[in-house]
C-alpha cells in the first residue's frame, strides 16, 4: 500500500504540474493576444490619424494652388480665405514627414521623400506658378492611399482620394492650361507604382 500510495502522490503531482504548465501557457497565449490586439488597436488609430491629417494636407495645397492660379489671373481679392493655406500646408507637411519616418514602410518612405524634396526645392527657389508644383501634386493621391494601405492592409484607389479631398484642384482641371492635368497625373499615378515597385492595385482606376 505504501507503494501505490507513492506512486498515486507522484502522479497527483505531476498532474498539478501538467496543469501549472497548461495554465502559464494558456495565460501567456492570453497577454499575447491582448498584446496584438491592443498594438493593432493602436495602429488602426494611427493610421485615422495619418489619413487624416494627409487629407487637411492635400486639401490646404489644393486650396493654396487654386489662390496662386486665381491672383496669378488678377482675381486676388477672391481668394483672401485662402490666403493661409500655404502656411498651413508647409507646417502640415513637416509634422506629416516625421510621422511618415517614423512609422512608414520602405516604400511608403522612398515615395513621400521623393515628393518632400520635390516641393521643397521649389518653395525655397520661390516658385509661384502652378507649373512648378504639379509633378508634386501627381504623387498625393498614391501617397494618400499607401498610408492607408501600409498602415492597414487596405487598398483605396488613388483615384478615390482625388475625386474626394482635392475638390479644389479638380475645379482647376477646366482652367485654360490644364487639359492635359488629368491625364498626367495617372501616368504619374502609374509610372511611380513600376519606380516604387507597389502593387498593381494601386493603377489607377477611373469611375
Amino acid at each position: 500500500m505504501k507503494f501505490n500510495k507513492e506512486i498515486f502522490e507522484m502522479i497527483v503531482m505531476g498532474i498539478g504540474s501538467i496543469g501549472t504548465v497548461v495554465s502559464i501557457f494558456i495565460g501567456l497565449d492570453k497577454i499575447k493576444s491582448t498584446l496584438k490586439e491592443q498594438r493593432f488597436s493602436n495602429r488602426l488609430e494611427l493610421a485615422g490619424d495619418m489619413i487624416n491629417e494627409y487629407i487637411s494636407l492635400s486639401e490646404e495645397a489644393s486650396k493654396a494652388v487654386l489662390c496662386m492660379v486665381a491672383e496669378s489671373n488678377g482675381y486676388a481679392n477672391e481668394c483672401q480665405s485662402l490666403a493661409d493655406s500655404l502656411r498651413k500646408h508647409a507646417s502640415q507637411l513637416e509634422e506629416m514627414k516625421k510621422k511618415i519616418m517614423a512609422y512608414g514602410s520602405t516604400e511608403l518612405v522612398n515615395l513621400f521623400f521623393d515628393s518632400y524634396k520635390d516641393v521643397l526645392i521649389k518653395m525655397e527657389n520661390d516658385a509661384n506658378d502652378f507649373d512648378s508644383f504639379k509633378s508634386y501634386f501627381y504623387y498625393m493621391p498614391l501617397i494618400a492611399s499607401y498610408i492607408k494601405y501600409d498602415l492597414t492592409g487596405e487598398i483605396v484607389n488613388p483615384s478615390i482620394f482625388y475625386n474626394s479631398i482635392m475638390t479644389e484642384l479638380k475645379k482647376l482641371e477646366k482652367a485654360q492650361g490644364m487639359e492635359n492635368f488629368h491625364s498626367e497625373m495617372i501616368n504619374t499615378n502609374n509610372l511611380l507604382i513600376q519606380k516604387y515597385h507597389l502593387s498593381k492595385d494601386f493603377v489607377w482606376l477611373e469611375d
